[in-house]
């Protein structure tokens, strides 16, 4: 969890010191919605959801458990492939016909499974660069993290 916290900060950070496209600058939001889901608005207007667990994740507020409430997505990132990241991914990329930007192997899985039509299952790598809407001001850097599932009985 300290891991996807400290890749979201990071993300925030690049986007909240971006150069405004409009005269009236506005601000990034980055609220979270339950676990690590966060709908990341930039300054533009653009919505990147992240790790977008929703519908059954007991920590969601109850409004954004309906999928509907996400009116506008326009990009999707996920850390990992545990399903309290991947969740809702299939359905939103489908009703959004957006693009899911993850770890190498897990959008080659997800295309593969039938899961994700290819073209909404591309991949980065760890140091890939993402600029999806070009030099607006919205740069995604993939960087290494460590995660671990095994758990420890501590005395």
């Amino acid at each position: 969890m300290k891991t996807t916290i400290r890749i979201i900060t990071a993300i925030a950070a690049m986007i909240a010191a971006a150069p405004a496209v409009a005269q009236d600058a506005k601000k990034a939001e980055l609220p979270r919605l339950g676990q690590a889901a966060f709908r990341l608005t930039t300054p533009g207007g653009k919505v990147i959801m992240i790790d977008p667990w929703l519908a059954t994740n007991p920590r969601t507020p109850e409004k954004w458990k309906n999928l509907d409430e996400l009116a506008k997505v326009d990009l999707i990132l996920v850390t990992h492939a545990h399903n309290d990241h991947l969740g809702n991914v299939p359905e939103l990329a489908k009703k959004h016909n957006v693009p899911v930007w993850s770890p190498a192997g897990l959008g080659s899985s997800l295309a593969t499974l039938g899961i994700l039509p290819a073209n909404l299952a591309p991949r980065i790598d760890k140091g890939g660069v993402l600029k999806p809407w070009g030099d607006a001001g919205v740069k995604i850097t993939a960087t290494q993290a460590e995660h671990s599932s095994s758990s420890r009985k501590t005395a």
